[in-house]
């Protein structure tokens, strides 16, 4: 995806979803404080540097001021999804997969890959949570992407990549919807206020393989391997 399909993409979104919110069309996920939430899966995961992850999550706690009911993604948890190898399901127990060999599958294509650049600006939006868009440098990441993709297609692993949808973007998701948002036009208002809101361009030079729930929380998370490029 071009850069400018890429802003095509966000614009899209946000445009089908801002009057859904304002409406009262949003779809909390009320699983997010239930103990009993199993969900696990085996994720390659970005972190953008840590300014930039603080520059997010400083803009986003003024919003969460006005609207403190919602769940905001902690500095610690704030990441860019590089590829979902297994999807977060109830049941999977990363101890009964070989991870040796995704390790295997993985390293000689992410330590032959050159860093590249991302700059993250302005904020997108589904009736499910608010993202921030992510700008790849030329086709960079989509690339990488699809080399993973075919190297799995190859493989008998277990995956289930792309089974829900195919990851084209490279958005942050920094807060989601856990429940009704009262004062629904002033949340609005916030929004469109950070709407272009530039946070920073990083250059990525590594990547992780972790095992992770829903939310990517730090205190489940756990790093499998680090590949740098």
């Amino acid at each position: 995806m071009t850069q400018f399909d890429l802003k095509e993409h966000y614009n899209r979104s946000w445009v089908d979803s801002i009057n859904k919110i304002e409406s009262g069309g949003i779809k909390p996920d009320y699983r997010i404080d239930e103990p009993e939430d199993d969900r696990y899966g085996l994720t390659l995961i970005v972190r953008p540097s840590l300014e930039i992850r603080k520059a997010v999550n400083q803009v986003f706690q003024q919003i969460r001021i006005k609207t403190p009911d919602q769940y905001y993604y902690p500095v610690s948890d704030l990441h860019l999804t590089l590829l979902t190898i297994v999807s977060c399901q109830s049941g999977f127990d990363p101890e009964q997969i070989r991870m040796d060999e995704y390790v295997s599958i993985l390293k000689p294509i992410l330590e032959n890959t050159d860093p590249f650049q991302i700059e993250f600006k302005g904020i997108t939006a589904s009736t499910e949570a608010i993202m921030v868009c992510g700008y790849p440098e030329e086709d960079s990441l989509n690339t990488l992407r699809n080399k993973i993709r075919k190297a799995f297609k190859g493989s008998d692993l277990f995956q289930t990549i792309d089974k829900r949808y195919t990851i084209q973007t490279a958005h942050m998701t920094a807060m989601r919807f856990s429940k009704p948002v009262d004062q629904l036009t002033k949340f609005v208002e916030q929004l469109n206020s950070i709407k272009h809101m530039p946070f920073g361009s990083d250059t990525t030079q590594e990547c992780h393989l972790v095992t992770n729930d829903w939310y990517q929380r730090a205190d489940t998370r756990r790093t499998i391997e680090t590949f740098r490029f």
